[in-house]
């Protein structure tokens, strides 16, 4: 295996480990909120307190993995500048940086409802509860039973999660590009 696949396949898994870490730290800080003596109003508010960082941090990391990506293949020579090469950027390489978080994610909420299996609800819950507080808070779901409506609350927040550092990548690569893009028009129209 090459160096720069080895390098890009451990950015890969930084980029999963950090949204797992993150979606973790704010699954269990939300945990708290789920006693009976705290109004169904607090809760469903809270959630968004702890859903909006999740979101944020994604889609920062997705920024940061862009501009990596960005700064690996921006490279050019007054050579290239002048023969008006333009910068070939793999957009596609952002849903590998998201496959191992969503993945999982999906498969443990297929098992969980799909076997009405406790350690699989258990697992999603882990990761997402800031999203089943809400839900739970306006009464659409019992997070203690396994049920479908589970699937089409965190199916659909983990994809989320994931458009949201997609979303961050993709456009900081264009934003990059078009910046390079302009820089390199003001130095052809100097060398003129």
């Amino acid at each position: 295996m090459k160096k720069q696949t080895k390098k890009e396949i451990v950015s890969y898994v930084l980029s999963t480990l950090f949204l797992y870490g993150f979606s973790l730290v704010f699954s269990l800080l939300s945990l708290i909120f789920i006693a009976d003596k705290i109004p169904k109003w607090v809760q469903f508010v809270v959630s968004f307190v702890f859903i909006a960082p999740i979101l944020y941090i994604a889609y920062v990391q997705g920024r940061t993995q862009g501009e990596k990506l960005f700064k690996a293949r921006a490279k050019t020579s007054l050579a290239d500048l002048h023969a008006e090469q333009a910068i070939r950027l793999p957009y596609h390489k952002c849903v590998w940086h998201v496959i191992g978080f969503c993945v999982p994610l999906v498969l443990c909420t297929v098992f969980a409802v799909a076997l009405k299996n406790t350690v699989f609800r258990l697992i999603v819950l882990a990761f997402e509860f800031p999203v089943a507080l809400m839900f739970y808070s306006v009464g659409v779901i019992d997070i203690a039973v396994a049920s479908p409506i589970m699937f089409a609350i965190f199916v659909p927040y983990a994809l989320i999660v994931a458009g949201i550092f997609v979303l961050g990548y993709l456009l900081t690569l264009y934003r990059l590009k078009r910046r390079q893009a302009d820089i390199e028009s003001e130095i052809r129209m100097f060398d003129n």
